[in-house]
């Protein structure tokens, strides 16, 4: 019993030394003592779903139009003699291709 107590008056009398300084922190706008600003001590994030959309049907290029996409490649493949020919028949291609698909 003497050891308690005598250690609850040595925690007692010690307690001061061993106190820390609260910090009163503050967000936005008004500092603290210290002159710092602080965020809040929680963060709040909502996030809302996007609406579920039906992903886009697969596009179905038949077998002439493949094979008509191909021959127009080689054909401007073999007719340029520039990257920059090259890169504006490959995009003649393409559009082609894509105006047999709006079809």
């Amino acid at each position: 019993m003497k050891k308690s107590a005598l250690c609850a008056l040595a925690l007692t009398l010690a307690a001061p030394a061993f106190a820390q300084t609260t910090q009163t922190l503050s967000w936005p706008g008004t500092p603290s003592p210290t002159g710092m600003a602080s965020p809040p001590s929680t963060l709040r994030i909502t996030e809302t779903p996007a609406p579920a959309t039906a992903a886009p049907a697969a596009v179905r290029d038949t077998p002439e139009s493949l094979r008509e996409y191909e021959r127009c490649r080689m054909v401007s493949d073999r007719a340029a003699v520039s990257r920059a020919q090259m890169q504006s028949g490959v995009a003649q291609c393409l559009k082609e291709l894509e105006a047999r698909r709006a079809q």
